[in-house]
């Protein structure tokens, strides 16, 4: 038994170290490490597929299909444009309201590659019109985005975890939203002190847009309907669990809806789904299945139930900034499933551990601003604007990114302490 429990961690290490290291990409490290575990007899392979939780797929699917189509329809460059026409092209005024709006589509989309592209490549548009730099727009997005998880659906991990623990939308929200804003609202105000010189130095050419936010629209009537599902499947993530309807399936009806009566007038959808983060999240949701069947996981949940007694002050203090620093190194997600299965353990042996949940939530989302690296957003989005001309240096980005990481998980540790003391 022990030997099995060497290769499966050996296996979980070898696929993190791959994506750390940038030897192979997510999916396929994962895969491969899926595939590993079934040639040595730790994983059957028809019981593997019950590590998997199918609901937090079929969330990821009908969100991606949704934002798809608003990406199609114009919807994005259309508020991006009317952002830039009611702050009348001030700086300052334009960045704090890209982040609000950010905030808000963030808060309910699940694909925050999909929407930082949009937005960013908005924001070049209209920097570039403007003719000021927009690289203080982008970062300052970026960094305050990133650790937005006010809501089970502003990004993978808090979807991740919300499903793990069972928790309804209000439940999460209630516990989240302190943390979660007061972090926000800190690092805004030291990224916008740091950064003073450059937003009230910024001399527009314009007090509004060139480009009419009408322009950016080719169908009015499917761009209408698109954004009424969208609002719908929003009102559904709140009202739905209650009447027996998963996040899942709110998000399956949105994006069905919109497949059928759409038709061939928005894009095509399904191919834009991000199918390798889905293969992604099933293999190493596959992966720490194997750890479970080995009795790792268990044992893991033992030693730190021993070590921080659940839900105390040590225990909220040591999961946070575990969480927060790891993430800030590598992506978050192999961790984030292998913690919940830890947390779930943990509960199965009588440990309380309902602070410990909110302290992964929240260390899992700042640890994002640690590095480029530290999630695929990051990468993506520094990687597109550079394209353009604008190079954005790892190091300085690190250590400012390390300095609000350090900064919000400071903050976020007193109010975790305030809450469940």
């Amino acid at each position: 038994m022990m030997a099995m429990k060497l290769i499966a961690l050996a296996v979980f290490l070898g696929v993190y170290l791959l994506i750390m290291l940038g030897l192979r990409e997510l999916t396929v490290a994962s895969l491969a490490g899926v595939a590993i575990l079934l040639l040595v007899g730790i994983l059957d392979p028809r019981g593997m597929w019950g590590h998997v939780d199918f609901d937090v797929i079929a969330l990821l699917m009908g969100t991606m299909v949704v934002v798809e189509a608003l990406n199609d329809v114009g919807f994005f460059r259309w508020i991006a444009l009317h952002v830039a026409n009611v702050t009348k092209c001030d700086p300052l005024k334009m960045f704090l309201l890209f982040v609000a709006v950010s905030l808000a589509l963030d808060a309910f989309t699940g694909d925050a590659i999909v929407v930082f592209l949009t937005m960013v490549a908005t924001i070049m548009e209209v920097s570039d019109l403007l003719d000021v730099d927009p690289r203080p727009f982008v970062l300052g997005l970026l960094f305050t985005v990133n650790i937005h998880v006010s809501t089970p659906m502003s990004d993978l991990p808090p979807l991740i975890i919300a499903a793990g623990g069972g928790f309804t939308f209000p439940e999460y929200f209630s516990n989240v939203w302190l943390p979660c804003y007061a972090s926000i609202a800190a690092l805004l105000v030291t990224f916008i002190y740091m950064n003073r010189g450059v937003f009230l130095g910024m001399k527009p050419k314009y007090v509004r847009m060139p480009v009419s936010p009408s322009e950016v629209i080719r169908d009015r009537k499917l761009f209408y309907f698109s954004t009424g599902v969208f609002s719908a499947m929003v009102v559904g993530f709140i009202v739905g669990p209650p009447l027996g309807f998963s996040y899942g399936s709110v998000a399956l009806i949105a994006a069905a809806v919109l497949l059928i009566i759409g038709g061939g007038k928005i894009g095509p959808l399904i191919r834009e789904v991000d199918w390798e983060s889905i293969i992604s999240v099933m293999c190493l949701s596959i992966l720490v299945g194997g750890l479970e069947q080995t009795g790792l996981i268990e044992d893991i949940a033992a030693f730190l139930a021993s070590r921080i007694g659940g839900g105390t002050p040590l225990g909220i203090t040591v999961i946070l900034w575990l969480s927060s620093l790891v993430s800030a190194m590598i992506a978050n997600i192999p961790y984030t499933i292998a913690m919940v299965s830890v947390l779930k353990t943990m509960e199965a042996q009588g440990v309380h551990t309902y602070p410990l949940w909110w302290a992964l939530v929240m260390g899992t989302g700042l640890g994002g601003n640690g590095t480029i690296v530290a999630t695929y957003t990051n990468i993506v989005v520094v990687n597109e604007v550079s394209k353009r001309g604008y190079r954005i240096d790892p190091r300085a980005f690190a250590r400012m990114g390390m300095m609000f990481v350090l900064l919000t998980t400071a903050i976020t540790n007193v109010i975790l302490l305030a809450m469940f003391s």
